[in-house]
């Protein structure tokens, strides 16, 4: 037993639970966390830390309600904070003071809230874009509801509904986020796709429409099962050069945030991936707050580390460093 009344478990039961399961660490050999930055893949050693990970729950007051509901609906009008102006405060102070009237330290309050508003968006931007370009993705994807088909209630419903049963039936990969268009306020939603080789459904055709947003006319490759499903859509074929060099990712991140809307992701596309590595396999080192690795680009694969390590449960970072498997199975 330790000071925290742990029990360390030996190193030789320190294994995480990855693709091959149980393996030991050979001379040299060191597990490690790794990402891709957009640029290349950054690794930071997974240290031994025995610890017993606890989730704590937020209790959310009316007060807290009542901030997000203000907040959102500024930043969908458009204020913001800046050094000459203070219009989301006091927009929100306002909105306050009407029910609670007697509020000390109001400021104080907005302003810790406002920055860990900015924080967690920053989180799920930096989540958003380290899955984005972890993993693979054939089409940018448009859908917008026609009328007579669907409601912006009913497409948000029916449309996740869809893409979870592709996902589940055919092996789709989807993550993005729906958004209200700033001219016509129509619901809509931007994500990437990933459709594995002969599990495309319905067919794709290339029409040409007039884009009134753009004034000018456009070229847009349909697809007519989601055409006749929900209404216009737009399948637009990616690659790894267009996604790594591209703005495809920058055009979806710059509308997460703007409403109170979370962001869609499929079932199995990890963040991260942990590997057994060796210094041959890192280019340098630099230090971010903590020290991280810069790799070669062939260190991690798609087809055998993430592909495939989706028919296991992959595991978080916390169990591994926390309460690593005694077990040998999967």
């Amino acid at each position: 037993m330790n000071n925290h009344g742990l029990t360390p478990v030996p190193d030789s039961e320190f294994t995480p639970k990855t693709r091959v399961i149980g393996e030991p660490l050979k001379s040299g050999e060191n597990y490690y966390k790794i990402y891709h930055d957009g640029g290349h893949y950054i690794a930071t050693k997974v240290e031994h830390s025995f610890c017993k990970h606890t989730e704590y729950k937020s209790l959310r007051e009316g007060i807290d309600i009542l901030f997000d509901s203000l907040y959102y609906q500024a930043t969908k009008d458009g204020l913001k904070d800046t050094k000459l102006d203070t219009a989301l405060t006091n927009y929100i102070r306002a909105g306050m003071l009407k029910l609670y009237p007697h509020f000390d330290g109001i400021d104080e309050y907005i302003a810790k809230k406002i920055k860990r508003k900015w924080h967690n968006l920053g989180v799920r931007k930096k989540r958003f874009r380290r899955k984005a370009h972890l993993n693979k993705w054939n089409y940018f994807v448009t859908f917008t509801y026609d009328d007579k088909k669907q409601t912006a209630d009913s497409l948000r419903q029916k449309l996740r509904k869809c893409l979870s049963n592709l996902h589940t039936r055919h092996g789709w990969q989807y993550m993005g986020v729906f958004e209200n268009a700033p001219d016509t306020g129509r619901l809509h939603f931007h994500g990437l796709l990933y459709v594995p080789n002969g599990e495309m459904i319905g067919t794709i055709t290339e029409k040409q429409d007039y884009s009134t947003a753009q004034q000018k006319m456009q070229i847009r490759h349909e697809n007519d099962f989601f055409e006749k499903s929900f209404g216009r859509n737009d399948f637009t074929e990616l690659n790894e050069m267009q996604l790594k060099h591209g703005h495809t990712i920058d055009y979806i991140v710059k509308y997460i945030g703007k409403t109170n809307e979370r962001i869609v992701y499929s079932r199995g596309i990890p963040t991260e991936v942990v590997k057994k590595l060796t210094d041959e396999s890192i280019i340098t080192e630099f230090t971010d707050f903590v020290t991280k690795y810069v790799l070669f680009d062939n260190v991690v694969d798609w087809e055998r580390d993430i592909k495939k390590v989706r028919r296991y449960k992959q595991m978080s970072i916390i169990d591994l460093i926390c309460n690593p498997p005694r077990l040998r199975t999967v």
